[in-house]
């Protein structure tokens, strides 16, 4: 049912595609139901984690865990995806995500070590991002690679928008645990779209690192990397300031409705955004989009207000998308142009984002244990856009300057 709504909604606007959209149709229902899955718990994982006794030191801790693992996994993640291909991965990164939640669901009881659930998450996202960037690389039509990413992000964010309010209402009405179940039954759903065509590429891979250049692409990981390290501030760090300094109160609720509406509110500039790239204007775009990035973290260290708070997160995710959506086309094409080392080249991407990630736990760990933790968080917001100017590093082909 939901393939046909995408086929309803959608099918239209990809008149390039012909007969072959079901594929891509495919990418955008299974995305739509995960993002929903994971937008109904996911941002509250580390303030779950808080209000169940963990300290905020700790909660970096796992953070350091969780980004330094991804560095190893994704390696492993490119030889298991050559394996069995990107669409097997994805459910297997499914299960183990649900293994995840499983383990959130029972940790008043068992309290599960940190750095073992650390483990089972990066394993699951890592798999994930190695499988889902390889398959949609593949299958991506080149000349309108910036409208299907555009329609991609329409669907996931769509998902990440109602994921969150269903997600802060049922924790709030019944109780956060009732909030994991339901993520766990969406997401196994949302296994259901990706096998109704076959693998988009071929399996049983021999996938080798020999040969493979890096210094070639050494400014596209520079570039990607401090993009992850934004990707990590909006999606972790700003909630848990949120979640501990401003809604105290009603919580789940209240950041459930605030990042759901800053999500609906991004739906409406990303098939803009989309054409521009295609148009060879993504250079453009990313640049102001990091530029914008600057005033708006600092703006966000210095929020104390929930009205403060409500207006960042509304015009901040815009604004992440400006930057994103230019760099993720730029990686598309050069794993085309990498052809017999896609999926190397997606892992040493994600390797490298993890390490930059890891690198900036770390110092946010560190930090906590000389300072106020939440004066902590504060300033790493500010600190965080002034990475994102290596942003500007890349040197990607389709990103024409202009």
């Amino acid at each position: 049912m939901l393939k046909r709504l995408v086929h309803v909604i959608a099918r239209r606007h990809h008149p390039w595609r012909n007969m072959e959209f079901d594929e891509l149709a495919e990418i955008y229902a299974s995305m739509s139901l995960r993002s929903f899955g994971l937008g109904v718990i996911g941002i509250f994982v580390p303030i779950y984690l808080y209000t169940s006794g963990v300290a905020l030191q700790d909660i970096f801790l796992f953070f350091v865990a969780f980004f330094l693992g991804r560095v190893v996994l994704s390696f492993i993640a490119a030889f298991v995806v050559g394996r069995i291909g990107p669409k097997h991965s994805i459910a297997v990164a499914t299960v183990i995500t649900i293994i995840f939640l499983f383990m959130l669901l029972s940790f008043g009881s068992i309290r599960w070590p940190l750095s073992l659930m650390a483990l089972v998450f990066t394993a699951a996202n890592g798999l994930f991002f190695v499988a889902y960037n390889t398959d949609f690389s593949k299958i991506k039509d080149k000349n309108h690679a910036g409208k299907e990413l555009g329609w991609v992000i329409v669907f996931e964010q769509l998902g990440h928008a109602l994921g969150p309010v269903v997600g802060g209402l049922l924790a709030a009405i019944f109780a956060p645990e009732v909030t994991l179940a339901v993520a766990i039954a969406v997401l196994l759903g949302s296994l259901i779209p990706l096998f109704l065509t076959k693998e988009p590429v071929k399996v049983h891979q021999h996938v080798t690192f020999k040969g493979f250049k890096i210094s070639k692409y050494k400014r596209d990981f520079v570039a990607t990397a401090a993009l992850g390290v934004q990707t990590n501030a909006i999606v972790a760090m700003w909630p848990l300031l949120m979640g501990v300094f401003i809604f105290t109160e009603g919580t789940y609720a209240k950041l459930g409705f605030l990042i759901g509406l800053s999500m609906l509110v991004s739906v409406f500039s990303t098939r803009m955004f989309g054409r521009f790239i295609d148009s060879s204007k993504g250079g453009q775009l990313l640049r102001w989009g990091v530029i914008m990035n600057i005033v708006l973290f600092v703006s966000k260290s210095l929020v104390t207000s929930a009205g403060g708070a409500i207006a960042v997160s509304t015009l901040g995710q815009p604004i992440y998308l400006a930057y994103k959506m230019p760099l993720i086309k730029g990686v598309y094409d050069s794993a085309d142009d990498s052809e017999k080392y896609r999926i190397v080249y997606i892992a040493y991407k994600e390797a490298f984002s993890g390490l930059a990630k890891a690198a900036f736990s770390i110092a946010i760990f560190a930090a906590s244990y000389v300072f106020d933790p939440i004066a902590v968080l504060r300033a790493s917001l500010a600190v965080v856009p002034l990475i994102g100017l290596l942003m500007l590093s890349e040197k990607f082909p389709a990103l024409k300057r202009v």
